[in-house]
């Protein structure tokens, strides 16, 4: 049995089969609330093996700089819209993005809208779209630059840091940061960001400046800080807070004390802090907001905003100057997600009740009465489930298809029909029957085609498969030639008087058999036959002959003899 297939190619496999069964599935569902009156919810489910590695990069990063945390991800073929996986990062890691999204880089569509919340550890949540259901394969990477809190994380020791997904597995990298720490007995300055989104969508105060005096003693200190060259934002002079901390004897910090300084002045562009004397082991802090001009955007490359300070103490009659600086960078993420459109494909096959495929002119079936019973099969070779299926017949010379009906009962259709909604699943099949009628002898072939025609739900195509079937009755058998006369019912011959000549026998020698072996059939004496029937009539007419001038004569005789009076 052979097809021919237009549109479409059959994909198998591991991920096929899996469509397959989550469509079966679905059939069930749908089955059920037939039957129980309600309608299946709609499904949100968590995705259980679906983030396949975490790796952490660099793995000796400096102090201060940020690091990159990537995440492989795949899910299964029969992954809904809604459906999430989570991954906890690592505790170590800080001033993580709120939200990104994972894009299919050859179309710009959405694969995975990822959400970020929590603060330290971090967890990310990926929500899948629509795209997971219309694609096959569907597998990315995701990726999360970040800072990473440098007193949990001491220089030239290894540290662990770990992510674990919402299925409980743990991804490890080991990290050694480099570089010192600035002491205490040094000027120190950091940022913290006062809103998540980094100044991505929040412009206004969306960072603090933090400048630190290094820790007393001192008679008095001066802190200058001023927007550097090629920066956009400026000091918001009323969220000025001045505060001192204290260092524990176990090196920890005691809660911050509000003070007042002895003087200070703030513009847009900078601001000079004067403070007092200081105790031993207590260092003075000044804090100040920063805004933008306008957000940098959701969807902009990460920007770097920096600052330089310049802190003085004096001891005595000894001053001491020096220089601090401190950078931002917006934390970023992002990444990718692709898929594969599923092929749709389709065939369909036809033979009869003996199992003729008949699909050439040179199989033709001979058919004893020009009727036959036909049986069609048509099978979902995709990787798509089918929509909209319709089968047809067409004779294209001698003969009638008529009867097209399907059984689609077996996959959740009508039991009757030629055509059917769906879903029909990948790889099922399903039967349908015709009958042939009124194919006559002669030069032409009874020839008709089935067609089957659907369209792939997920991927949109149309597509069509088609069968042809071929059929001829053999002619007649040619009758033999009888005669119609026969010198023994020849009526003429039945007419004639007994009495007379009898026309001579003629004698017809029987023929000798053809060289060609070919059985004596009798035909071979109608030649002679019909020569004595001539013969016989040419007889016959000679004696009525001869009786007519003898009765003529001797009528004549008497005449002359009474005439002359005999």
């Amino acid at each position: 049995m052979h097809s021919l297939t237009l549109a479409g190619s059959p994909r198998r496999g591991r991920r096929a089969l899996r469509l397959s069964a989550a469509l079966l599935a679905t059939l069930a569902l749908a089955g059920t609330a037939a039957l129980t009156g309600t309608a299946a919810p709609a499904r949100a489910a968590e995705i259980d093996g679906a983030i396949t590695d975490v790796t952490v990069t660099p793995t000796a990063p400096r102090q201060g700089t940020q690091l990159t945390t990537t995440i492989a991800w795949e899910v299964p073929d029969d992954t809904k819209t809604g459906d999430t996986f989570t991954l906890t990062l690592s505790e170590h890691l800080k001033n993580l993005p709120t939200d990104f999204a994972l894009r299919d880089p050859a179309t710009g569509a959405v694969v995975a809208e990822a959400t970020v919340v929590g603060t330290r550890p971090y967890v990310v949540t990926f929500t899948m779209t629509s795209y997971a259901e219309s694609h096959l394969n569907v597998s990315g990477k995701a990726f999360v630059k970040s800072d990473f809190e440098g007193r949990t994380t001491p220089s030239g020791v290894p540290t662990p840091f770990t992510s674990t997904t919402n299925d409980g597995r743990d991804f490890t990298t080991v990290v050694t940061p480099t570089g010192v720490m600035r002491g205490l007995d040094q000027p120190t300055k950091y940022g913290t960001y006062t809103a998540a989104d980094q100044g991505r969508s929040t412009a206004a105060r969306f960072l603090t400046w933090h400048v630190l005096t290094p820790l007393g003693a001192f008679d008095s200190a001066t802190t200058t800080d001023t927007v550097p060259a090629g920066q956009t934002w400026t000091y918001d002079c009323d969220t000025l807070v001045f505060d001192s901390i204290r260092v524990k004897t176990d090196g920890s910090f005691a809660a911050p004390l509000a003070v007042t300084p002895t003087s200070y002045t703030c513009s847009p562009a900078g601001y000079t802090v004067s403070w007092g004397p200081q105790v031993v082991n207590v260092q003075d802090r000044v804090s100040i907001a920063v805004s933008l001009p306008a957000p940098t955007g959701t969807a902009s490359a990460a920007q770097t905003f920096t600052n330089s300070a310049t802190v003085s103490t004096v001891v005595g009659d000894v001053t001491t100057t020096g220089a601090v600086s401190s950078s931002k960078t917006q934390a970023s993420a992002g990444g990718t997600g692709s898929g594969d459109v599923p092929d749709s494909a389709v065939t369909i096959t036809k033979d009869d009740a003996a199992g003729n495929a008949a699909d050439t002119a040179a199989t033709a079936v001979v058919l004893s009465d020009g009727t036959a019973s036909l049986a069609y099969r048509v099978t979902n070779t995709g990787a798509d489930a089918l929509a909209d299926v319709t089968v047809a017949d067409e004779v294209l010379a001698n003969g009638t298809v008529d009867g097209l009906s399907c059984d689609f009962a077996p996959l959740g259709g009508p039991s009757t029909g030629v055509t059917w909604a769906g879903p029909f699943a990948v790889g099922a099949s399903f039967d349908c029957t015709a009958a042939l009628t009124g194919v006559t002898a002669g030069d032409v072939d009874h020839h008709d085609v089935g067609t089957v025609t659907a369209r792939g739900i997920e991927s949109g195509q149309a597509v069509s498969a088609s069968n042809a079937w071929f059929a001829r009755v053999a002619a007649a058998a040619a009758t033999p030639t009888t005669p119609t006369t026969s010198p023994t019912t020849n009526p003429a011959a039945l007419a004639a008087p007994v009495a007379g000549p009898t026309a001579p026998a003629v004698s017809t020698p029987r023929p000798a058999a053809a060289a060609t072996g070919l059985a004596f059939t009798g035909a071979e004496l109608a030649g002679p036959v019909a020569l004595a029937a001539l013969l016989t009539l040419l007889g016959a007419a000679l004696v009525v002959s001869t009786r007519r001038r003898a009765a003529r004569a001797a009528l004549t005789g008497d005449a002359d003899r009474t005439h002359r009076g005999e």
